[in-house]
């Protein structure tokens, strides 16, 4: 006995439909709503073309761009200040970064500095005290969730000097043991190692001198050679500088 088997085939035909829209724009104003019958609200920003093309009972089908309402300030914008090194090793670059707005919802910013040994704290908005060298930092904000919502990023090559730092001496000090501008500072002198300072009363008599003034292990602290302290005054300097680098002359006031 012979069994019969139909084999019944479904076809299933589909149409494409093609509608031709002029574009124009609508809502200029803003705004949103529901979707249709699907309860799905969209929210659009001021100038966006937005038109419905074809609707039906089950699909909508929309011509242009549907973008979240964000209400506050979205974008981070920093201004970055450089420095090169202001003279031959004096390592003093420096790299600020100034705020200019930040994400409304940023409750954080987070400084990344590379290398990361010049702020391990990540905290940093500006840097200083910078040797001559490539240095980047990425500025994160971060939300209330601890997700980073923008982000900037800068790079600079500190750029080292090649003019000798000029010697500048502090026209005064306080030599009384608070720990406190105890001792007679003169900027830059310790790029000039070859080099002698003499120390005179107003009555022209030399109370204190040295060579390889150095402002730590050889520096005047307000006594005399013999180690006795001077009274507060006016006394006057001499310094001189080997190697064809000059004298500089002038006072000094000393308070006890």
């Amino acid at each position: 006995m012979r069994k019969l088997f139909l084999f019944f085939i479904l076809l299933s035909w589909s149409r494409v439909y093609s509608q031709s829209v002029t574009p124009s724009v609508i809502l200029t104003s803003g705004g949103g709503g529901t979707v249709g019958t699907t309860g799905t609200e969209l929210y659009y920003n001021i100038g966006e073309p937005i038109v419905t093309t074809i609707i039906n009972s089950n699909n909508i089908i929309t011509q242009g761009f549907l973008q979240p309402e964000i209400v506050g300030t979205i974008d981070l914008s920093i201004t970055p200040l450089f420095q090169n090194e202001s003279c031959l090793n004096k390592h003093d670059g420096f790299i600020s970064l100034v705020l200019n707005s930040s994400p409304s919802s940023a409750i954080q910013l987070v400084y990344v500095w590379n290398p990361s040994s010049i702020c391990p704290s990540q905290n940093c908005s500006s840097i200083d005290s910078l040797s001559p060298g490539n240095y980047s930092v990425t500025v994160l904000a971060v939300n209330s969730n601890s997700i980073v919502i923008d982000s900037v990023s800068f790079s600079y090559n500190v750029l080292a000097s090649t003019s000798p730092c000029q010697i500048s001496v502090y026209n005064g000090f306080t030599p009384d043991g608070d720990g406190l501008n105890d001792n007679w500072v003169i900027e830059n002198i310790e790029n000039f190692p070859n080099n002698s300072v003499s120390i005179f009363n107003r009555w022209g008599n030399k109370v204190w001198s040295a060579s390889n003034y150095n402002n730590s292990s050889v520096v005047w602290n307000g006594k005399q050679q013999n180690g006795t302290q001077l009274v507060s005054g006016t006394y006057f300097y001499i310094i001189e500088i080997e190697g064809g680098n000059g004298v500089k002359k002038g006072w000094v006031e000393l308070t006890n």
